[in-house]
């Protein structure tokens, strides 16, 4: 969904992540709140949502993981990962995005996006 609003543009980069949020996340972390980002964006919450969707005996759970960016131009709503990725995954994820670069790349990724409607 996008609106010609610019503060009200909304991303949603995989059409499947719509159907996962109708159910509630298995957990949920803000990994950053309420800081300018290159001058030009001001980003209201950056939160990571883990979703298990599946248990395999031998794999063990089927997880995907959800970025939320909301900024003052817009919000985008992606997938960051899945998979069979342990019982870890989430702290996992954690670690990954709060290293600079993960944060960085991320966050870039999903402004790529949001200036591209």
């Amino acid at each position: 969904m996008n609106n010609n609003n610019n503060q009200n543009k909304r991303v949603n980069l995989d059409l499947g992540t719509i159907e996962l949020l109708q159910n509630p996340p298995n957990n949920t972390k803000i990994i950053l709140s309420n800081i300018i980002y290159d001058s030009i964006y001001f980003i209201k919450k950056l939160e990571l949502s883990i979703y298990i969707t599946n248990h395999n005996k031998l794999l063990g759970d089927y997880s995907i993981l959800v970025i939320l960016l909301e900024t003052n131009k817009g919000t985008v709503l992606m997938k960051y990962d899945e998979g069979y990725r342990g019982k870890d995954a989430f702290a996992n994820a954690i670690e990954m995005l709060t290293q600079y670069n993960g944060l960085s790349s991320v966050i870039n990724r999903a402004l790529i996006e949001l200036d591209n409607i």
